[in-house]
C-alpha cells in the first residue's frame, strides 16, 4: 500500500476484533510519530503505549465524551473494544523552557497522531482519535507526572467494521444504516481546494 492509498482508505474504526496487539506493531507507530515534523525540531511530545489486558477497561472508563457526544453508560459495544491505547503527552517543562507556543505544539501532537493512524493501517490496524479524555482519571491510572499534559490519546485495534465513505452533500453528519455500517460523508474536492486565489466576485 502506498502513501496515498493509506491516506486515502484510512477511516475512523470504532469497533474491533477481540485480538491482541503486537507490541512491535505500537512500538513502529510511537516511532513514527517520533519522526514527525516539529516546531524549531523541539521535540515535546512523549507516548505511553497501553496494551495491558488489566489497564485496558480502566483507559476506557477515562474516556468521557465519545466522538462528540456523551460517553455511553456501557462504553463500546462488549468484545468490540480496542486492544491498544497510544497516549500522546505534551512536556509542559520543555515547552516553557524552549519558548515554544501552544499553538505550535498543538500542531506538532497532530503531525505526531496522523503519522501514528497511517502507520498502524499500514499494518493492518484500525484506529480512532479521542480527546474528550477525564485527564485526572487518566493520570491517576497511568502514574502520569504532573509535568506531562495529557493532549491525545488513539484507540487501535484489529477492524472490526468496515465505513463506507460517501460524497457529502447537505450535511456532513455521519449515519447508520438499517446492517449497522457506518456512513462518512466528506466534501467534494472541488469544493473545498482552489488554484493561486479565489475568482473576483461579479458585480
Amino acid at each position: 500500500m502506498d502513501i496515498y492509498e493509506t491516506v486515502i482508505k484510512r477511516r475512523s474504526i470504532r469497533e474491533f476484533k477481540d485480538i491482541p496487539v503486537p507490541y512491535d506493531t505500537l512500538e513502529r507507530c510511537v516511532n513514527a510519530a517520533r519522526l514527525a515534523p516539529t516546531a524549531g525540531n523541539r521535540q515535546l511530545c512523549e507516548y505511553i503505549i497501553v496494551d495491558d489486558e488489566q489497564l485496558l477497561p480502566q483507559v476506557l472508563n477515562a474516556v468521557d465524551s465519545w466522538f462528540g457526544m456523551p460517553r455511553p453508560r456501557e462504553g463500546w459495544s462488549p468484545g468490540r473494544r480496542p486492544k491498544a491505547y497510544i497516549v500522546t503527552l505534551i512536556n509542559t517543562e520543555l515547552e516553557a523552557a524552549r519558548g515554544i507556543s501552544r499553538t505550535d505544539t498543538n500542531y506538532d501532537v497532530g503531525m505526531a497522531v496522523e503519522n501514528m493512524a497511517l502507520i498502524d493501517l499500514e499494518q493492518g490496524l484500525g484506529s480512532c482519535v479521542l480527546t474528550g479524555i477525564a485527564q485526572d482519571k487518566l493520570r491517576q491510572v497511568l502514574n502520569i507526572p504532573d509535568k506531562y499534559e495529557i493532549a491525545i490519546m488513539l484507540a487501535l485495534g484489529f477492524s472490526d467494521e468496515s465505513p463506507v465513505l460517501e460524497i457529502a452533500t447537505n450535511s456532513v453528519e455521519r449515519w447508520v444504516d438499517s446492517k449497522g455500517v457506518r456512513h462518512i460523508p466528506k466534501r467534494k474536492l472541488e469544493d473545498i481546494m482552489h488554484r493561486n486565489k479565489f475568482p473576483q466576485r461579479q458585480g
